[in-house]
């Protein structure tokens, strides 16, 4: 599913609001749009059963929810409570679909760093990106 399958055409141009605001006032240069962060982490989160990317696809998309922590934190009033709603509903979706194993499955495909979210500790419970970390922990 979309994010404009998963978002109101209102919801969407708060989104775009968020973007042109974020270019003007937040970021040095143009920057990668809110919603295509969204929707990286959207989709991770509502199909990781069925996710056929990577792992470097899968860390990627943790990475659009990196910038998404970043852009909530510098978004004013309701795009904030907009963008905050849709990733903590992606977020909840994601827990559901992932166990936490500490960061053990995706050590040795990440440079050890302080500060990482929740999200980089955790992994499929199905689907076929379990089975090729499973196959890597034989």
């Amino acid at each position: 599913m979309t994010l404009q399958a998963r978002c109101t055409e209102a919801e969407l141009a708060v989104l775009k609001e968020l973007t042109a605001y974020l270019q003007v006032h937040v970021w040095t240069g143009p920057g990668t749009p809110v919603e295509r962060h969204l929707a990286l982490w959207q989709n991770l989160a509502f199909s990781l059963g069925e996710y056929r990317g990577g792992i470097d696809d899968y860390i990627y998309s943790l990475h659009s929810r990196d910038r998404l922590e970043v852009i909530i934190k510098e978004s004013p009033g309701p795009h904030n409570e907009l963008l905050q709603r849709l990733v903590s509903e992606a977020d909840e979706t994601f827990r559901n679909a992932t166990r936490d194993d500490g960061g053990q499955s995706l050590s040795e495909f990440l440079m050890p760093a302080a500060n990482r979210g929740w999200w980089y500790s955790r992994r499929p419970i199905i689907g076929p990106l379990n089975t090729y970390l499973d196959a890597g922990e034989a």
